[in-house]
């Protein structure tokens, strides 16, 4: 069977997810055993992170729960976005890498750490996604954001620091970096504004665009009105406007009332 939708959303997801699992593979075979690659905030070094941490993952469970909803919405937004989602998806890789590179580790006794992980890209596309359709008022696009919402909903509690919420982060001994989920969240509305008179629009009908009828619908017009009686003729002049009641009920007045 024929794949039905255009062949960029199936190669960029795939694009993504080969990049990821290739370094991953790298790294089992020893790559950042011993040196970081990913952001760390505010550290000549971790610049290079701002480019390679989305790459690089911590573990099998990390990596998997970064790379459903990255395929997901990465087909999303490049079938309804098209070219524009790669502009959202190669600035914003660099937006949320800076936004950590800069904020990161901040709180009060917070250490700096080594930011790994594609979650602040998955954190871009989920909140382009959201606002871009509600910015637009498009019916389909809403119906996405809507869906976007109902499946990813639960990653708005992913952009709070985890001291605030332990319950919610203390899953594994790994700290999350909810820095990377804040600046994607923050990309992605930001490109949502940027890009917001660009991209799809709703079909427009070339009728739609004409505020006056062409001289050939102008003459069938007419000569479907010489088909007509009279009282059919004023009738349909009167519906659409062509005739106002006082010019008709003057017209009438003269032939039938005349008494001189």
């Amino acid at each position: 069977m024929k794949y039905p939708f255009p062949k960029n959303t199936i190669y960029v997801p795939l694009i993504l997810l080969v990049m990821i699992w290739s370094t991953f593979f790298l790294q089992n075979l020893g790559l950042g055993k011993f040196n970081c690659y990913g952001v760390v905030p505010r550290n000549d070094l971790g610049l290079r992170g701002i480019i390679l941490s989305p790459l690089f993952h911590s573990g099998w469970k990390h990596i998997i729960n970064n790379s459903i909803p990255l395929a997901v919405l990465s087909f999303f937004a490049v079938l309804f976005y098209e070219r524009i989602a790669y502009f959202v998806i190669l600035f914003g890789w660099i937006f949320t890498g800076l936004f950590v590179w800069v904020f990161g580790n901040l709180l009060s006794g917070d250490t700096v750490g080594c930011h790994i992980g594609a979650s602040g890209i998955v954190y871009l596309l989920a909140s382009y996604v959201f606002f871009s359709g509600v910015l637009k008022k498009s019916r389909n696009l809403i119906a996405i954001s809507l869906v976007v919402v109902f499946l990813y909903g639960s990653m708005i509690w992913g952009v709070f620091p985890e001291e605030f919420l332990p319950k919610f982060y203390r899953e594994d001994q790994n700290p999350i970096s909810w820095e990377s989920h804040l600046g994607g969240a923050i990309g992605g509305l930001l490109f949502a504004f940027i890009t917001k008179s660009y991209g799809p629009k709703p079909k427009v009908y070339s009728w739609e665009n004409r505020a006056e009828p062409d001289e050939r619908e102008k003459w069938l017009w007419e000569k479907y009105k010489e088909s007509l009686t009279e009282e059919e003729r004023i009738a349909l002049e009167k519906k659409y406007g062509e005739i106002s009641e006082s010019d008709s009920d003057d017209e009438n007045y003269w032939f039938s009332n005349d008494t001189r």
